[in-house]
């Protein structure tokens, strides 16, 4: 049995907290911020829970098949947890066990959350803000973080530190306050402004689609749905963070507007009533720590990152829950090497992190490094030619002929959820023939989105007539 300190409550500390408790680990979670109110409906969970240190809590989430299959092995009553409280766990197709979940994303939390605090080997501190690390630099010749230490003075220790503090993560500034070097970081803005609108159904209405993802890619622009639970869904759009009109879409009647405009989210505002006005999130990045040097050495012993703190990812694909609960699963399996070779653990956790789930983090680079240029390009009413690459190639060929397929749609499927990696898609010889035969007929294929164009969008914003918008903006 080990000790360990997880400093965080949000998804990835909350997982970390409960695998490691029906492990048989003893926990303790310092929290900064608040817990979910005691008895509040779903409803009033997302509307009175501050989340102040988790930006994007009430922005449009997808929690994809990774995320569920982690607890099915792990806590397979949280997933009965998540239905009593109204979400729906979707099967990615009939009969399989590999399902999304559709919820808001206070209201998921929420139920990991009490999981973990009723597990009786794991204590929550909550307002317990971490102001220090506490370290042994005597130990051995990586200087050991043994536990840290809260703005009250309290002193907690522990044989494993976990830093599950999300993309605000302050272990930079801890580490350097202990006279430890700070986290190696690759830092990525995705040049992104990210706005979302909460819906529920209109009596007798049903959702038009529980398959996820449903997204519109516009030259400008991209449009997402994000069916929840309890008859809610979200209506998400990402522009460049520098489009002259991000601001105009925050009025309620302009962004409505916009959405009725595109096709493929018409059909849910048709259906939804406005529950909100358009919440924004900005300065949307990709980031990577790590607690090893530039010789691949630990920087302290007895400290891991998890989830966001470790890879925070650009959310439009919704990977970073997936990524967190990943993550806290292979640490609960692990957690009791920490004690005795507290630097070999930090050094493995690291190694570990980088081979199975550093992938996902080099992917939303060049996505999204792709889809900026594309943004950029919109911007100016010109069509930009996607990234010719060949992983974006075949992904792209996939989007094409995952209508008439179901083989690729399959994989397609398997392929989003995070269930394999590109590699492993592009190893299957059945889709990779096939989608390899299509690309030497469509070398730069792309997905015919309905929606409208740029200056059509100008016009809606502003509340002008426009033309017919049933004409696709993507070029064959």
């Amino acid at each position: 049995m080990a000790r360990v300190l997880v400093i965080g409550a949000g998804l990835a500390g909350s997982a970390v907290a409960l695998f490691c408790a029906r492990r048989g680990h003893e926990v303790t979670v310092l929290d900064g911020g608040s817990p979910p109110p005691p008895g509040a409906t779903p409803d009033e969970e997302v509307r009175a829970w501050s989340r102040k240190e988790v930006p994007h809590a009430r922005q449009g989430h997808a929690f994809l098949a990774l995320s569920t299959r982690v607890l099915r092995e792990e806590a397979p009553d949280v997933l009965t947890a998540f239905t009593a409280r109204g979400a729906l766990v979707t099967p990615l197709e009939p009969g399989s066990e590999d399902a999304t979940v559709l919820s808001r994303r206070l209201v998921y939390e929420g139920v990991v959350r009490r999981a973990a605090e009723a597990e009786g080997s794991v204590t929550v501190s909550t307002g317990a803000r971490v102001t220090e690390l506490v370290t042994d630099k005597e130990a051995s010749d990586v200087p050991r973080v043994i536990g840290a230490r809260t703005a009250d003075g309290t002193e907690h220790s522990a044989d494993l530190v976990v830093d599950a503090s999300g993309r605000r993560s302050r272990v930079a500034h801890w580490l350097a306050a202990a006279g430890l070097p700070a986290p190696r970081e690759t830092a990525q803005p995705c040049g992104f402004f990210y706005l979302t609108r909460h819906y529920e159904l209109r009596q007798g209405h049903a959702f038009p689609s529980t398959t996820v993802p449903i997204v519109a890619e516009l030259d400008y622009g991209t449009a997402l749905v994000f069916p929840g639970d309890n008859d809610t869904f979200q209506l998400s759009t990402t522009l460049a963070v520098d489009d002259p009109l991000k601001h105009r879409l925050r009025d309620p009647d302009a962004y409505g507007r916009f959405l009725a405009s595109v096709p493929r989210t018409a059909e849910w505002t048709d259906r939804g009533i406005p529950l909100d006005d358009p919440s924004p999130m900005g300065h949307i990045e990709n980031r990577r720590r790590t607690l090893r040097d530039d010789l691949g050495r630990p920087v302290a012993a007895g400290l891991v990152l998890v989830g966001d703190a470790a890879l925070q990812t650009n959310p439009t694909f919704g990977r970073g829950v997936s990524l967190a609960l990943t993550h806290a699963q292979h640490l609960a399996r692990t957690a009791e090497e920490a004690a005795a070779d507290p630097a070999a653990y930090t050094a493995g956790f690291e190694e570990w992190t980088d081979g199975r789930l550093g992938v996902w983090f080099e992917i939303q680079l060049a996505t999204d490094r792709a889809r900026f240029a594309q943004l950029k390009a919109g911007l100016r009413g010109e069509h930009a030619p996607p990234a010719d690459d060949l992983p974006n190639r075949f992904v792209r060929a996939m989007a094409v002929l995952r209508e008439d397929d179901p083989e690729i749609r399959t994989a397609a499927l398997r392929l989003y959820n995070m269930l394999m990696t590109p590699q492993e898609l592009m190893a299957d010889r059945t889709v990779a023939r096939r989608i390899l035969a299509f690309l030497r007929e469509h070398p730069l294929p792309e997905v015919r989105t309905p929606g409208p164009d740029r200056a059509t969008f100008e016009a809606v914003v502003a509340g002008d007539s426009v033309r017919d918008l049933s004409a696709p903006t993507a070029h064959p």
